[in-house]
């Protein structure tokens, strides 16, 4: 009878288990269509002002086009805070050296062989070269740069 009884107890603990990480795959997957989401937002705005006007003009103080390089900073920033958040639940930093997502605790970048971390003399962990994560790497206006939303993307001056 005790069998049966420690059976049942694992097959439970093993089933709220996997319903767990299920809940957990399913909140990235949700974060990432709402990345995808405001991605798509940034990519219309950007046709609405062009990538070039914007990038000459957004700091221009008396521009007819203000309102829309505000909202590209919103989504920007929105975009940043959504990838942090990312981060935190796939357990991933980002490589100084170019940009891309490592697992955390990774000594290098498998890309491009940046260093991430060393280890003190304590033996805990310090960041070596702090991973910039996009609300670090705003500018003084408070927005992300477009180089970094659209990294993956190869966009052309013409």
């Amino acid at each position: 009878m005790a069998f049966f009884d420690e059976l049942s107890k694992t097959l439970s603990d093993k089933g709220k288990e996997a319903a767990q990480k299920a809940k957990e795959a399913a909140g990235v997957l949700q974060m990432k269509a709402q990345i995808a989401s405001e991605k798509s937002k940034l990519k219309e705005l950007y046709g609405a002002v062009g990538v070039l006007y914007y990038k000459k003009h957004r700091d221009d103080e008396d521009n007819e086009f203000q309102d829309l390089f505000k909202e590209i900073g919103n989504v920007l920033t929105n975009v940043a805070a959504m990838e942090s958040s990312l981060q935190v639940m796939e357990g991933t930093i980002i490589c100084p050296g170019c940009k891309k997502p490592m697992k955390k605790g990774s000594a290098f970048c498998s890309r491009c062989g940046t260093s991430l971390e060393t280890e003190t003399q304590d033996g805990d962990r310090e960041e070596e070269d702090e991973p910039v994560s996009e609300p670090e790497a705003e500018d003084a206006a408070g927005t992300v740069p477009e180089e970094d939303i659209f990294a993956e993307e190869e966009l052309t001056e013409e």
